[in-house]
Parts: C-alpha cells; sequence; structure tokens
C-alpha cells in the first residue's frame, strides 16, 4: 500500500514522526498540527497512532480523501528501521524509533521516559537540519477540523458506522456527557434541558455507563437511543480502557449520530470547558456537509459549494504559508539565522 511503500523513502528526504497521544480529538489535533509543520517546511508526515487512544494504525479508521506522496498514514517496521538510520531531534531518539514505550506523561508534557528533562517534540516555530523530527504529545483544540477536510473514514469502516447508525432514522435531538477522567454534573444538566426534550427521541453518547442508565430513568416520554455500548471504565478515560480498538470504532460512531442530530446538547465539566470530543460533534452538527464526505455520500447543492469554497480557501492559505515559509528559510540560511537549528556533531 502506498501507507508503507519504500519507494516514498529517501535518505534525500526530511521527515516527520508524528506520534499522538490522547483521545480522537486530541490525535486529530496532533496530526493536524504536525501536517501544518510537514507542509510548510517540505518534509514527509509519518502518522504512528498505536500510543494514542486509537491504539492501531490509522488507517484502521480514515484514509485520505486525495492521495499524497507526502503523507504515510502507518509507521511500519520497515519504515521506522530506515528512520532509526538517520539523524534525529530529540537526538536522544536516534535509532530507538522502534521503542514505543519511551514516553512518560508528566504535566503537561510528555517526557522521555528515561531522561524526564527532554520533551518528546520540537519547536514548531523554528526550522531543523535534522533528518528526523519526532513529536509525541497529546493535546485537544480546533485543529482536527481542518484535519478533517483532508480525510474520510476507512473503506472498511464506513459500512460498519452505516449499520450502527440506521436505527436512528428520522429526526432525534441528542446529548453528549463526559464524565470519566473530565466530570460532569450531568444530573443537573439533564434536569436543566428536561423541558426541551420532553417527548422526544433522545440520543445519549456518553464514556459512562451511568450517564446513560440515568437518562433512562428519567421517565418514559423520552425514547432513549444508543449507538454504542459502554462499559464500566470506573472512572478511567475509555480511550485508554479495555478493548481500545472497539472503543475508537464506538468514539467515530457516537461522533457522526451526534453530528447528524436535530438538535445537539453537550456539557461543560467541572473544569469550566467543554470536552474536545463535544467541540468536535458540534462541527459535525453545523457542518453536516462534513459527515457527508466522511461517509462518502454524495453532498449537492449549497452544501457542495460551500465545501468547496471551504477547501480552497483552505488549500490557498497553506499554499501562500509553504512559500512565504521557503522563502525566509532560504534567507535565514543564507544569512546564518539564530532559529535554524543544525545537526549535532555527534551523531
Amino acid at each position: 500500500t502506498a501507507s508503507s511503500n519504500p519507494r516514498l523513502l529517501s535518505r534525500k528526504q526530511r521527515y516527520l514522526l508524528c506520534r499522538p497521544q490522547g483521545g480522537l480529538n486530541d490525535t486529530l489535533c496532533q496530526i493536524e498540527k504536525c501536517w501544518k509543520y510537514a507542509w510548510r517546511t517540505n518534509r514527509l508526515l509519518i502518522v504512528d497512532t498505536r500510543n494514542s487512544g486509537l491504539a492501531c494504525g490509522f488507517s484502521e479508521f480514515f484514509e485520505l480523501r486525495k492521495k499524497s506522496s507526502r503523507v504515510i498514514f502507518d509507521a511500519n517496521e520497515e519504515t521506522l528501521e530506515f528512520l532509526n538510520e538517520l539523524t534525529c531531534y530529540p537526538v536522544e531518539l536516534r535509532g530507538k524509533l522502534h521503542i514505543m514505550d519511551m514516553a512518560l506523561f508528566t504535566p503537561p508534557n510528555f517526557v522521555l521516559k528515561s531522561n524526564p528533562s527532554i520533551p518528546l517534540s520540537f519547536d514548531f516555530s523554528k526550522e531543523y537540519q535534522h533528518a528526523v523530527l519526532v513529536h509525541e504529545q497529546c493535546g485537544g483544540g480546533r485543529l482536527s477540523l481542518d484535519l478533517l477536510e483532508k480525510i474520510r473514514i476507512s473503506r472498511a469502516l464506513r459500512p460498519i458506522i452505516l449499520d450502527r447508525i440506521s436505527h436512528l432514522h428520522g429526526k432525534y435531538c441528542a446529548v453528549h456527557v463526559r464524565n470519566t477522567d473530565l466530570k460532569t454534573d450531568y444530573k443537573e444538566f439533564f434536569g436543566r434541558i428536561l423541558p426541551e426534550i420532553q417527548g422526544k427521541r433522545l440520543l445519549v453518547c456518553s464514556d459512562d455507563a451511568a450517564v446513560i442508565e440515568y437518562a433512562r430513568s428519567l421517565g418514559h416520554s423520552l425514547e432513549i437511543l444508543t449507538s454504542s455500548e459502554i462499559p464500566d471504565t470506573r472512572g478511567r478515560a475509555l480511550h485508554y480502557f479495555g478493548d481500545r480498538k472497539k472503543n475508537a470504532v464506538d468514539a467515530i460512531v457516537d461522533l457522526i449520530a451526534l453530528g447528524k442530530s436535530e438538535k445537539l446538547y453537550f456539557t461543560n465539566h467541572t473544569g469550566g470547558i467543554s470536552s474536545g470530543f463535544s467541540r468536535l460533534a458540534e462541527h459535525l452538527y453545523r457542518n453536516k456537509y462534513v459527515i457527508q464526505n466522511l461517509l462518502q455520500l454524495p453532498v449537492s447543492g449549497r452544501r457542495l459549494t460551500k465545501w468547496r469554497i471551504t477547501l480552497f480557501r483552505r488549500q490557498l492559505k497553506e499554499f501562500l504559508q509553504q512559500t512565504c515559509h521557503k522563502a525566509r528559510y532560504f534567507q535565514s540560511r543564507s544569512a546564518n539565522h539564530s532559529d535554524y537549528i543544525s545537526t549535532d556533531a555527534s551523531q
């Protein structure tokens, strides 16, 4: 496959190895952050999501909307053996990229387990001469929304998702409640929205089985719907519990189901903000053409026009950014700019 094609690997090329940590939104955000840097600096992006909440290759879940020779979605052993022979930053990782358990989380960063003073990342505002840059971090935000415009759900997963949401025909409201590692006063939340949802079909998605059971206890006037069966994690984040691949598929199913709703509700956790997954669902809810594109379903009319305009603007912006960055890069090289980080001679 293209994702493991050795012809894409060359000693003349420079690489960025992205190893996201965290749940679905964090994973998408970290990939997009690396994608933008790799694009600006003319590096080939290699994605390895085995340490993320997905717990396996990214292509198990997603594929590129448009084929590219600048992105490899799964770092196989052959690829890592090749990268191990090249100069690397952080320099402590050279020759060790095949080792999967080097990361230690010390808030707010992942660091090298054997030397916690070394963050597993680099300065995204600077240029590096090292052949391989490594970024292994978590962190959410809205960069995931940009990545959704570049990918679609994998061919193998699409029919599974469509089958799982087939019972959600017609109109329904939806709620998402995060209540494991991030806690929510979900009883107060349901009490607040209950007057609006009485007598309606209500999809309840949560990482906590107790939330769904509580929704079912609210009365017979509500028809409670679900798109995934959630285990009791005893407060542990779902993306690091049990069968992590199944949990990742469930998360994607829930995300699509939430986005297709007629009205979406979600909570803020006790930190006062909503979860990244909730914001991701809100984006799909407000831009349903994204769901159509993710599932390879036909998009027509104003939604198609909006998507094309959005995509064109984003591609134009990225092209201009890359052009400007290259101009500054070559200027800084000729002037020996201080932001240019050269290869450690000891390598």
